[in-house]
């Protein structure tokens, strides 16, 4: 396909399967952290460090295109419960790195579960043919996505 080139019927269901899938698995998120009562951006950042790829709040609001002051709300949240801690970095002392703590292990689980029981559940009847066509298309508009972003642009 040329870049002059659409698939107009693609860009529709694309764009109306994010949208569903990301309000979809933000509910049965919030509804995994009702019991400790959750933000919704205290559960991205929960999930985000479990996940061990970004630990301070700026890796955070690039990987979900937050803004920051509202990761450092639901970092400071985080800390005043006890589930996160913050230390300096020993090469940049202007860097707060984040690290989740034992209390905040039941909450991760539980939040984790949920969302495996989500997208098993969203991938019911998915053949691992059509597995493997999917994450190929994907890695493909990932690699697009890396030319059509201005450089320090948010990712999320």
């Amino acid at each position: 396909m040329t870049s002059s080139q659409r698939l107009p019927d693609m860009e529709e269901s694309l764009a109306q399967v994010m949208m569903r899938v990301r309000r979809s698995v933000r509910l049965a998120l919030r509804q995994a952290g009702a019991q400790e009562g959750l933000s919704q951006n205290e559960i991205e950042v929960l999930l985000l460090l479990y996940v061990g790829r970004w630990d301070t709040a700026r890796d955070i609001s690039r990987a979900r295109g937050l803004p920051r002051s509202l990761v450092s709300k639901s970092v400071d949240q985080l800390l005043k419960r006890g589930y996160i801690e913050t230390r300096q970095d020993p090469q940049d002392r202007r860097v707060a790195r984040l690290r989740l703590l034992p209390p905040a292990q039941a909450a991760v689980e539980r939040l984790n579960q949920a969302k495996g029981v989500f997208f098993s559940r969203l991938c019911q009847g998915i053949t691992p043919e059509e597995a493997a066509a999917f994450r190929s298309l994907v890695d493909k508009m990932m690699q697009n996505l890396d030319g059509l972003l201005p450089e320090g642009e948010p990712e999320g």
